[in-house]
């Protein structure tokens, strides 16, 4: 099964936030994608914080998350044409 990963950072550690915007991230990827009924958030793992240093060399908290999609469930309708 695939997994949708995307990475945020913060200039602070704040678990919390972070996931709330790696949540915002990992469902648009899954939207987008148009395969998947949407996210199992029973599968989400949220790794950090790690310290790293930015673009303009400040220290950044990052945080990486991913999460399993649903999928859909097959039509009635559609197993019935299909054979």
């Amino acid at each position: 099964m695939s997994r949708f990963t995307t990475t945020t950072a913060m200039p602070y550690a704040h678990l919390a936030g972070a996931t709330s915007v790696l949540r915002a991230e990992l469902n648009r990827q899954i939207a987008a994608d148009g395969e998947y009924a949407g996210a199992d958030w029973s599968t989400l793992r949220v790794i950090g914080p790690v310290e790293v240093f930015g673009p303009r060399g400040a220290l950044e908290y990052e945080y990486r998350g991913s999460v399993e999609p649903r999928r859909l469930a097959p039509l009635p309708n559609r197993l019935a044409r299909s054979r």
